[in-house]
């Protein structure tokens, strides 16, 4: 492994970069096996079965979360304590919504453009 400060500011590196969770290259990912708050920008995949409720924590601004819901069932995205904006991103208006409904077999990016507020796009979400 390489890693070399340029004199620009830049950082080149190469070889294998990790954190405590995986590769920094490539997006965390995480199963979802049971109700569980989700803050971290990664991939998500919800399991097949036995999730019903996924709050949203506090996340900085520009975090970038993708969920795939593998379930038969349709799952529930809620607001939190932190979220205060939360609105689909294809119904044109500002309404906060305490909830959104994750429809089975489908994916959802969730965006934060604020600490405090996101947005929901995805192919069933409701």
């Amino acid at each position: 492994n390489n890693i070399e400060l340029e004199t620009n500011g830049d950082v080149t590196a190469t070889g294998s970069i990790a954190d405590s969770v995986s590769d920094v290259r490539t997006p965390r990912f995480t199963e979802i096996t049971s109700d569980t708050t989700i803050s971290n920008e990664g991939v998500y995949k919800i399991a097949s079965s036995g999730v019903s409720t996924i709050p949203l924590g506090a996340s900085p601004s520009g975090t970038i979360m993708a969920v795939y819901n593998d379930s038969a069932s349709s799952v529930t995205l809620e607001d939190g304590t932190t979220v205060t904006s939360m609105r689909p991103g294809a119904d044109n208006n500002n309404t906060h919504n305490n909830t959104l409904t994750l429809g089975a077999r489908s994916m959802t990016t969730i965006t934060f453009i604020a600490s405090n507020a996101c947005v929901v796009t995805g192919t069933d979400v409701s």
